[in-house]
């Protein structure tokens, strides 16, 4: 039977468990780590959360690992990373040299969407789309039975879709008026902070001015009848649900899976995004739509991973 590893490294966290075949990941651990001055820091974190598993588990034959990234399919090269600063890093095979083992780099995203077709919410869907709503925003699809990778493997950015002005805020990507601009917890964070340099929204406890703004903050000063919080979580979440609803009239997909922390934050997000993909889908395609939840939550990327670096280990994919 074969050992995999499976690592999920986002824009200020990672997470890595041992997966077996059926998806049940065991010792899942989280740590944050905070940005990286350059990629060899990553690759070395890796080796050293690889080394500290082999450790405790024993050697392992492959390592899975889903980074918030724009991933060049087959080879596990990054394109662009906004949320970890990175361009034109060759990720994959830096990966392979230092760990000596087979490796397999998908975009974060896409690992979480094939964990959940295979083991979670979206087992047993015909057209499966998800979307996380965190530190940025991300989409995949997985249509029967194989994860839509688009040409370059770059298929399913939908935080990067324009839905601003061509003068609105600036996205990580470095573009202005992309979904993640409005959406996504760095973009939100920024603005809320705005707000609150200008005095147009409620101050944070006086034991949480030292540190940065949450979507949490927003939930809970709008249930305390802020508006200017209130407004920023409803837009966010229009804009959200209208960029959806388009995907569900172009994809026709049976389930809509939704999570990531901004996501799981917010009532009135949620609320805003559902009422906005009601109205921006087709009636007719809306109604077949099953809108869920993740079921796998964190474990999500690390099972969905590990699951597509196992296949490598019995065919070529991608």
């Amino acid at each position: 039977m074969t050992r995999v590893l499976g690592i999920d490294l986002g824009g200020t966290g990672l997470r890595r468990g041992v997966v077996a075949v059926d998806g049940s990941v065991e010792d899942l651990r989280s740590v944050r780590h905070g940005g990286f001055s350059h990629p060899m820091e990553a690759v070395e974190r890796i080796a050293a959360v690889v080394d500290e598993a082999t450790a405790k588990h024993g050697p392992f034959d492959a390592v899975g690992l889903g980074v918030a990234a724009w991933v060049e399919r087959g080879t596990g090269f990054v394109t662009r990373a906004p949320n970890l600063g990175w361009i034109d890093v060759p990720f994959g095979e830096l990966l392979r040299r230092r760990l000596k083992m087979p490796v397999a780099v998908h975009n974060d995203l896409k690992a979480i969407a094939w964990g959940e077709y295979r083991f979670g919410a979206g087992a047993g869907a015909s057209t499966l789309l998800v979307v996380f709503v965190g530190t940025g925003v991300g989409a995949a699809v997985v249509a029967d039975g194989q994860l839509l990778l688009g040409g370059r493997g770059f298929g399913g950015e939908i935080g990067h879709v324009q839905v601003g002005p061509a003068d609105g805020p600036t996205c990580g990507c470095g573009r202005r008026g992309c979904l993640e601009a409005y959406v996504g917890g760095h973009a939100m964070s920024r603005r809320a902070q705005e707000l609150s340099l200008q005095g147009r929204i409620s101050t944070l406890p006086e034991e949480a001015d030292r540190r940065e703004w949450t979507v949490s903050d927003l939930e809970d000063l709008s249930r305390r009848g802020d508006s200017e919080a209130l407004a920023l979580l409803e837009h966010g979440g229009t804009l959200l649900g209208r960029a959806i609803g388009s995907l569900v009239t172009f994809l026709n997909p049976d389930f809509v899976l939704m999570g990531g922390g901004v996501w799981d934050s917010s009532e009135y997000l949620r609320d805003a995004m559902r009422a906005a993909l009601d109205g921006a889908s087709h009636p007719d395609l809306r109604k077949s739509v099953h809108l869920a939840e993740s079921a796998l939550g964190t474990k999500a990327g690390v099972a969905g991973a590990a699951d597509l670096a196992r296949q490598i280990l019995e065919r070529p994919i991608g």
